[in-house]
């Protein structure tokens, strides 16, 4: 792996592996939004890496910032991840009873306007703490174009280890393109029917109108009438 690129303010890193490019299309404090080309996938996708600000009158900008990526992503896999600084559902808090559902409401609209998809999570149910109290502050959302190029796409939320964040952790599996053959099937009674070996002799001793491998190929082709 290899550092491409770091933001405005050094808080947010890239790191791609050697084949990879990353093209940087917004660097700012907040988020870092970029197109990565992978060449086993052959196509760009959008990746924004975010660390929030604290307060909530500070995020105003960020939460523009991402519905103005989602129209210029809008016909792109796009992936969002990072430490959002607040939560999205009631239960991402345990340990306080402070009132945040002013910035609750703000996050939520602002995934609603861009279309996100959050695609679950397995792992620690928190991905911060300070003292008693715990939070889901970091997670990756997904929109709908990415779903039709990964066929999967797993969340995890790592351990903390020396930082009161936990990483959090995003595996994707493309979507198969290889064709799928048909199945031979062959039902076995038919080996225990008393004219079986008649049929089979009388079929194979038809002409192909073939010679060689050709022949065989064609000899094989009948058989296929065994099955249903």
């Amino acid at each position: 792996m290899e550092l491409r690129f770091s933001n405005a303010n050094g808080k947010i890193w890239i790191f791609t592996d050697k084949e990879s490019t990353f093209v940087i299309d917004d660097d700012t404090e907040q988020p870092l939004h970029g197109r990565i080309l992978i060449p086993r996938i052959g196509k760009e996708i959008a990746i924004s890496a975010i660390y929030a600000k604290c307060s909530r009158s500070e995020r105003y900008g960020l939460w523009d910032k991402l519905r103005e990526f989602a129209e210029h992503t809008e016909r792109m896999p796009w992936m969002i991840g990072g430490e959002f600084n607040t939560i999205l559902h009631p239960r991402d808090r345990v340990g306080s009873d402070t009132n945040r559902l002013p910035e609750m409401v703000d996050f939520a609209e602002m995934a609603e306007d861009c279309r996100l998809i959050d695609p679950g999570f397995d792992g620690f149910e928190y991905t911060w703490a300070k003292n008693t109290l715990l939070e889901r502050l970091d997670r990756a959302f997904i929109n709908e174009n990415w779903t039709e190029m990964f066929e999967a796409t797993r969340v995890t939320n790592l351990p903390r280890v020396a930082s009161d964040h936990g990483p959090v952790l995003a595996r994707c599996k493309l979507k198969s393109t290889a064709p799928k053959g048909s199945s031979f099937r062959f039902q076995n009674m038919w080996t225990r029917h008393p004219q079986f070996l008649a049929l089979v002799q009388s079929d194979w001793e038809q002409t192909t109108e073939a010679g060689g491998l050709l022949n065989l190929r064609g000899r094989d082709r009948t058989r296929i009438w065994f099955a249903p």
